[in-house]
């Protein structure tokens, strides 16, 4: 620690607080001595019946909404019924030639996926069909 903050902390060591002023201590007094005011015995009753409606009325509406509920199914058994993949089908196109000088052909080749799924006990079906497609380059030999 320096001189400066030697001297700021004894001038902070001297600082005392000054006694609050009569009109503050007159303004407390008169707030402690002012009377407290109570509810009276019959809006205690008010505020006891409407909350004891208020509750039961809640009640009512929590049980009408608790036992009111449809019954929860089981949930469904698929079971696979048919699985089909038909023949792909290829497209070949006219060769190209790359930019190293060298030639391919492009070949795209489509197909596609498709099952069926059937619980009986519902006679529900859920088919999921998948078609996909890829395109490549096949390279070409010249000689």
């Amino acid at each position: 620690m320096n001189n400066e903050d030697q001297d700021i902390e004894s001038a902070l060591r001297r600082l005392r607080p000054r006694s609050p002023g009569p009109a503050v201590v007159s303004a407390i007094g008169r707030a402690l001595d002012a009377p407290v005011a109570a509810a009276s015995p019959a809006a205690r009753g008010v505020i006891l019946r409407w909350s004891a409606v208020l509750s039961a009325a809640a009640a009512g509406l929590l049980g009408f909404l608790f036992f009111t509920r449809a019954p929860v199914t089981a949930a469904p058994e698929y079971q696979l019924v048919r699985a089909e993949q038909p023949p792909a089908a290829v497209d070949v196109f006219a060769p190209v030639r790359l930019a190293d000088g060298s030639f391919a052909r492009p070949v795209r080749v489509r197909w596609s996926n498709e099952t069926q799924w059937e619980d009986r006990r519902t006679n529900t079906r859920l088919i999921n069909y998948s078609p996909s497609e890829q395109f490549g380059l096949i390279p070409m030999e010249t000689y």
